[in-house]
């Protein structure tokens, strides 16, 4: 797997028996390396799960032909990278998936699409999926209800006494948040995935497609692309070589990651380090196969990225971070 992802990748693998092993990354791209391929893939392995992270894309080509060489599976996780319905993801993949979670690019609160590749594999997940239960109505209400408090929050004054207040109850926001949006409890998970679809949430779903937003996207693609330019040659980017760029996340890496995200705050900037990515664990008995981005993660700070952010604002993000970054020289 590629060795970034959420928690909940590796635990769905852990489940059905297989084990999982990190892939390093490019910081540059994000991207796994033939090399580092070399390095995880072993005789048993069997499958291939590459991230396409942060809102860039992977070319994989050389991957693809890696992987047909030695009879492995590729499926390709885009929840990072959606564009719309221009693009289903890539040929030569096994599967291709899509998610339209509370925080994604194009949200429904939840579901997802899966582009599969085989006829046979399609009937059988088909199959599988007609003998389980509905997502209950009550419960996807409740999650509409969440992402509309959430949006409320998000707006400057009442995000800034929402901090202030669990900052007085010496509670972490961050993790909060992160909780909030989380869509599956860990002691819960494989239950809660195994779930069709409720009516309401496939035709939120299918209106997300048919009536996708070109211009929000195109505008956090360009004000990211400005961040870039001021930001290069000052800090590590994350990520930023990537193809087709959207930045759902803006990632640097900083030399200082708490002083950064306290003078970013100071001007009303929400940096943040995350807590919904990880590093894959490495099986025991074996020695690391991720340790480039494994170093790097404690590092990584996120830039807040709006498509209505105005230029000002990004502009003078970028001034604070080159400032702190070139102070700690």
């Amino acid at each position: 797997m590629s060795a970034m992802t959420i928690p909940d990748m590796a635990r769905i693998v852990r489940h059905h028996g297989y084990v999982p092993v990190p892939v390093d990354l490019d910081i540059d791209t994000a991207a796994p390396s033939l090399n580092a391929l070399e390095r995880a893939t072993t005789t048993s392995t069997r499958g291939l799960i590459v991230a396409h992270l942060f809102g860039g894309r992977i070319p994989l080509n050389d991957i693809l032909s890696f992987a047909r060489s030695r009879e492995i599976d590729v499926l390709e996780d885009c929840a990072q990278a959606f564009v719309g319905p221009t693009w289903s993801g890539t040929n030569g993949c096994l599967a291709s998936l899509f998610s339209f979670g509370t925080i994604k690019t194009s949200t429904a609160c939840g579901g997802g699409v899966l582009i599969l590749r085989d006829q046979q594999l399609l009937a059988d997940i088909e199959t599988a999926q007609g003998s389980w239960p509905v997502l209950e109505r009550i419960v996807y209400t409740r999650r509409i209800l969440t992402a509309l408090v959430l949006k409320i929050l998000s707006y400057r004054l009442p995000f800034a006494v929402l901090r202030m207040a669990w900052f007085a109850l010496r509670r972490d926001l961050d993790t909060t948040l992160n909780n909030s949006v989380r869509g599956f409890r860990d002691d819960q998970l494989i239950d809660q995935i195994s779930q069709a679809p409720s009516p309401p949430l496939t035709a939120l779903m299918a209106r997300r497609l048919q009536g996708f937003d070109d211009y929000q996207l195109s505008q956090r693609k360009s004000l990211g692309n400005q961040l870039v330019e001021q930001m290069q040659n000052h800090v590590t980017l994350v990520g930023h070589k990537a193809a087709n760029h959207t930045f759902w996340v803006f990632p640097v890496a900083s030399r200082e990651p708490n002083r950064l995200i306290a003078r970013l705050r100071e001007f009303g900037f929400d940096a943040t380090q995350g807590r919904s990515m990880e590093i894959v664990a490495m099986p025991d008995e074996r020695k690391d196969t991720a340790p480039g981005i494994r170093a790097t993660l404690p590092q990584i700070v996120y830039l807040p990225l709006y498509p209505d952010m105005p230029e000002t604002a990004i502009d003078r993000m970028a001034e604070v971070v080159c400032g702190v970054e070139s102070a700690g020289h």
